[in-house]
């Protein structure tokens, strides 16, 4: 009986294996960091739309308290901004505030309206339009209609605007 030695019957096997091996794991460590980073910048993007969306939300809020100070002239507007959103974060470069509103309200007409009783009401319509802005770009736009009624005879009446 002859013996013969093992290592003149393996050929490099277990390294050629080992080097594929690690070509799959290099190769799915690179495809998931590709991934992790698209997913990371989408994320941002998503946040930066959503601080420009409550950026904008928080200009109709200002601009709806302001529609009393814009009148009922034909064409009368109140414009304001770009203002600082409360609790936006500043650019420490610029010294800017990240997050700005910019808002105009603007009178639109008026309608008249008698109850059942006699009493006449006069409806002055404005719109409140506002765009919020954030860091790189993000820009969202909101329109939000308003009215202010007023008693125009009957027993109860309130001050005119101005």
């Amino acid at each position: 009986m002859r013996n013969f030695p093992r290592h003149k019957q393996q050929r490099g096997a277990a390294l050629i294996i080992g080097l594929i091996l690690l070509a799959i794991i290099t190769l799915l460590a690179v495809v998931g960091m590709n991934i992790s980073n698209s997913e990371l910048a989408s994320a941002t993007s998503e946040q930066l739309r959503m601080r420009a969306f409550q950026a904008a939300e928080s200009g109709v809020e200002s601009g709806l308290t302001d529609v009393f100070l814009v009148g009922t002239a034909e064409g009368a507007e109140k414009k304001v901004g770009p203002v600082a959103v409360p609790g936006s974060s500043i650019n420490t470069a610029s010294k800017a505030a990240v997050d700005t509103s910019e808002t105009v309200a603007a009178y639109r007409g008026e309608s008249s309206l008698v109850d059942g009783y006699g009493n006449g009401f006069i409806s002055f319509h404005y719109d409140v339009d506002s765009i919020g802005r954030s860091a790189r770009n993000a820009v969202a736009e909101h329109i939000q209609g308003a009215y202010v009624v007023n008693s125009s005879g009957g027993q109860q009446t309130f001050a005119p605007l101005p």
